[in-house]
C-alpha cells in the first residue's frame, strides 16, 4: 500500500468521523427543537443551519478518494484539509498529522490506474 493510498483511507475515516459528529449536532439541535414544539422560522432556520455542517464529511471524502486516485487536485485539497483538521483536538490532530505525512512522503507517487 502506498502513502497516497494510506493519507486517502486516512482522509475518509476522518470523513466518517465527521459524519457521526454532524449527526450529533443535528440531533441535539432537532430532537430538543422536537421535544419543545418549537417550530417557528427562526428555529426551522437553525436547523437548516446545522444542516450544512454534512457538507465537511463531504469535502474528506471527495479528498480521500482524489487522492487515492493520485489526482493533483486532491493532493492540495487533501493538504489544506489535513491543515484545517490540526484545530480539530486530539483526534483531528492525530489524524491531521498523519495524513500530511503520508501525503508528503507519496507527493510524487505516480498512480497505478494512470
Amino acid at each position: 500500500m502506498g502513502y497516497l493510498e494510506k493519507a486517502g483511507r486516512l482522509m475518509r475515516l476522518m470523513g466518517w468521523l465527521v459524519s457521526i459528529a454532524a449527526i450529533g449536532i443535528f440531533a441535539a439541535i432537532a430532537i430538543p427543537m422536537y421535544a419543545e414544539g418549537k417550530m417557528d422560522s427562526a428555529s426551522i432556520g437553525i436547523l437548516l443551519l446545522s444542516l450544512l455542517v454534512f457538507a465537511i464529511p463531504l469535502l474528506y471524502f471527495k479528498a480521500g478518494s482524489a487522492i487515492k486516485q493520485g489526482k493533483k487536485w486532491g493532493k492540495v485539497t487533501g493538504l489544506i484539509v489535513a491543515t484545517i483538521s490540526l484545530l480539530n483536538l486530539p483526534i483531528g490532530t492525530i489524524f491531521g498529522l498523519a495524513t500530511l505525512y503520508y501525503l508528503k512522503k507519496g507527493w510524487n507517487e505516480v498512480s497505478e490506474s494512470a
